[in-house]
């Protein structure tokens, strides 16, 4: 497949030619279309396409900016290509030339293209992130000097699963591998060995319609259940053995339910909870639990990010499936600020857990003022201005706070509904992209001449 450029997209008044009426230069999608630099997203998505014959693909234009109209909208691939069918300012932001009563594209082409984009992901945000800073910096008085103040702090990004349960993955598992005994025995031509299945259901039936489980019945349950799942791995052995042929699904779900398997196992001999790598979906096993400690819930389901926030720009310094601390990453975190400014910020605002004996020396010698009270016992008696003194320092780390909450309530990070690892990279970086884009209206909405005095307040907002 190659990708070939297209025509630049005409004027606003032009657009509205086929329109009968013209479009509003006060509508958001309107100047989210002048904000973005299609033209330096559009030369990285090229690397994706190394060759120079083969079927045209899509406008990146046309598939990223249906991407950031879904994530703003909260809308479904189906639903966000209907919508720009209906919507000439949708149109216009995607970059077709004129208003079309029809639609762009499929939604299935949504699918494909965020499978190619996830490997750039990542260079995408960080281009917008670029320009995004430099659009500010353009707009400041001359000789102003910025105090960069480094905001740093982690969140886990929950997706839609079904809440996982020891007893509901043990019976999903047997359900797959009699399907998988059954198509093999069928392309064998062989007799489908017995399975117990209607046994094992009228268990589950009988086990799950209880409100209320005592933990000797759930410990029988999971120990019928570990049965019936060695007993089809060992059928699934012998048709494979005998010449049977897995096809890719089918070899991804084996694998996934041979390690469930063993994780259930080691729990239900050990007498215990904790597994490493715990895997919590079948459909899903890159997903594990990440222990946050919230009033709301003590355990999220997805991957955890850790976010640096510079002159009101949100970025991400870490992507992990996998739990992690996030204190560890305070030096690479700092190392970014000084390739990105020139310059290590001036202060660090961090949560008590990034405050370490290794960050506090760090940061002591870099120059860099770190807040936070001082590590070991409380004292008993606390001055009450030094109390106010470090309220004070601490309530400027309420910014990053009230990003994550846009991020989650105005961009969908709250629930995230996909199926692939890919896909939730992709949303998360289109999010963090979004999210910064969304700066430069606040700018550009007032009149030119207040342009400098706007850039400044936004970013002093930030420390706020």
């Amino acid at each position: 497949m190659v990708y070939r450029q297209k025509a630049t997209q005409l004027s606003l008044e032009s657009f509205g030619i086929a329109l009968g009426t013209p479009l509003s230069p006060d509508n958001e999608w309107v100047q989210y279309a002048e904000l973005v630099p299609w033209a330096k997203l559009e030369e990285a998505y090229q690397l994706q396409f190394p060759s120079k014959t083969g079927r045209a693909a899509k406008p990146f234009r046309l598939l990223y900016g249906a991407t950031l109209i879904k994530l703003k909208k909260g809308l479904t691939d189906r639903q966000v290509v209907d919508d720009i069918r209906d919507t000439p300012a949708y149109q216009y932001f995607i970059g077709l030339p004129e208003y079309r009563a029809e639609k762009p594209f499929e939604h299935t082409i949504l699918v494909r293209f965020r499978q190619r984009f996830a490997a750039i992901s990542d260079l995408i945000r960080n281009i917008v992130n670029d320009f995004t800073r430099e659009r500010l910096d353009d707009n400041l008085p001359e000789g102003t000097h910025v105090t960069h103040v480094l905001i740093s702090d982690a969140m886990a990004v929950p997706v839609k699963i079904k809440y996982p349960q020891d007893t509901t993955l043990l019976n999903q598992s047997p359900l797959n591998l009699e399907q998988v005994i059954t198509d093999l025995a069928h392309g064998l031509g062989v007799t489908i060995p017995r399975t117990y299945r209607r046994e094992a259901k009228r268990k589950w039936t009988a086990f799950s319609r209880k409100p209320r489980r005592q933990n000797k019945e759930r410990h029988k349950q999971i120990q019928a259940q570990l049965q019936y799942i060695r007993r089809d791995l060992r059928y699934v052995e012998e048709l494979l053995a005998q010449g049977g042929q897995l096809t890719a699904w089918q070899k991804k779900r084996l694998e996934v339910i041979k390690q469930v398997y063993d994780q259930q196992r080691f729990m239900f001999e050990h007498h215990t909870h904790h597994v490493e790598n715990r895997i919590v979906s079948l459909q899903q096993p890159y997903i594990r639990p990440i222990v946050r400690g919230k009033a709301k819930q003590a355990v999220e389901f997805g991957p955890k990010i850790d976010c640096s926030m510079l002159d009101g720009i949100i970025d991400v310094e870490r992507f992990d499936f996998d739990s992690f601390n996030e204190s560890t990453d305070l030096e690479a975190t700092l190392d970014h600020v000084f390739d990105t400014v020139g310059e290590y910020p001036d202060e660090a605002l961090v949560d008590t857990l990034y405050r370490t004996r290794y960050n506090i020396k760090l940061c002591r010698q870099l120059g860099i003022k770190l807040n936070g009270p001082k590590l070991g016992r409380k004292p008993k008696h606390v001055d009450p201005k030094q109390r106010q003194a470090d309220v004070s320092a601490e309530n400027p780390r309420g910014a990053i706070e009230r990003k994550f909450a846009f991020l989650k309530g105005s961009l969908g990070l709250d629930l995230v509904n996909t199926r692939t690892a890919e896909s939730l990279a992709v949303t998360v970086d289109s999010a963090i992209a979004l999210a910064n884009i969304d700066l430069l209206p606040k700018l550009f909405s007032v009149p030119i001449s207040s342009w400098p005095n706007r850039a400044v307040s936004i970013i002093k907002s930030t420390i706020k």
